[in-house]
């Protein structure tokens, strides 16, 4: 199988904040004058219950908030526009590995017209992620049937399914993440692309907690450094922090092993155009709303 892996590693989030229209029954937003998502009231309940709950004790942002964040409602169209300086996605198969509530892919099907699917797990402060994407899926017309329940790092698709595999933010809270990318290729096409976005923890700041940190080396840093911020330490012990820029070259090799890869990008180039510009914190942004 030959195929293209990239990895881009945010030096922080990106700000959008999309207009929003709240009806009684469902927030309708805006991604393009032609495309609209449709995110039922109660998909937005759950969210605020489950991950905005959860979020409130790592962070301290209201649970609105937090919920908001999740949903992602202003990223889709920006996070395409990324991937699309090595692919075009246009009618292409994709997976997102990850898919949290959905509005990522919802919104790439739609607007790309892609054959997509996403892949969701009951994870810590996730519990209601997978029934609500298909709420929210099925709100769009689209079919629930395209999220698919995982309990592992096994993805239940055939060798070379995809022209995309896309994951954003989810190596770090997997337990094996070289394995992770290993079937993220392996359900690549020949040719094909797998985007991982994922935190650099040789940087100054920590986007789950909000905080500004040291550059970690070892795991036990980042639960020492919160609990010295009288933060709760406990979903610190739980991620890779030893997730980098060299962690990402060394993936690639120990991936050769077994797959022919090639490091298309470990997101430098777009890292030095964000300092070109003014940057805000979307959560910040997002609680001064």
């Amino acid at each position: 199988m030959d195929a293209d892996i990239v990895y881009l590693i945010p030096y922080g989030p990106i700000v959008v904040i999309p207009p929003r229209a709240r009806g009684k029954e469902e927030d309708i937003i805006r991604v393009m004058l032609t495309d609209a998502l449709i995110v039922p009231d109660s998909v937005r309940r759950m969210a605020e219950k489950s991950v905005g709950l959860f979020f409130e004790t790592v962070n301290k942002m209201p649970a609105e908030v937090a919920a908001r964040d999740h949903l992602g409602l202003g990223r889709p169209l920006k996070k395409g526009k990324l991937l699309e300086n090595f692919t075009l996605l246009h009618g292409k198969k994709l997976l997102e590995i990850g898919s949290g509530y959905g509005t990522n892919l919802a919104t790439w099907i739609k607007h790309y017209e892609l054959d997509g699917f996403g892949t969701e797990r009951d994870a810590e402060g996730f519990g209601s992620s997978f029934n609500a994407s298909r709420e929210l899926f099925a709100a769009n017309g689209l079919s629930p049937e395209r999220i698919v329940r995982v309990k592992d790092d096994i993805l239940p698709f055939a060798d070379a399914s995809f022209d995309v595999v896309y994951a954003r933010n989810v190596l770090e809270h997997t337990e094996d993440p070289i394995k992770v990318l290993e079937e993220g290729v392996r359900v690549l096409r020949p040719g094909g692309i797998l985007h991982a976005e994922v935190p650099n923890y040789l940087s100054y700041y920590e986007g789950h907690y909000l905080v500004p940190q040291p550059p970690l080396v070892w795991r036990w840093m980042l639960p020492l450094w919160v609990r010295l911020l009288g933060r709760d330490p406990s979903f610190a012990r739980t991620m890779r922090t030893e997730i980098n820029p060299i962690w990402c070259r060394r993936a690639v090799k120990k991936l050769n092993k077994k797959y022919p890869v090639t490091l298309l990008s470990l997101g430098a180039e777009f890292f030095l155009d964000r300092l070109t510009r003014p940057f805000v914190f979307e959560l910040d942004e997002q609680r001064l709303n």
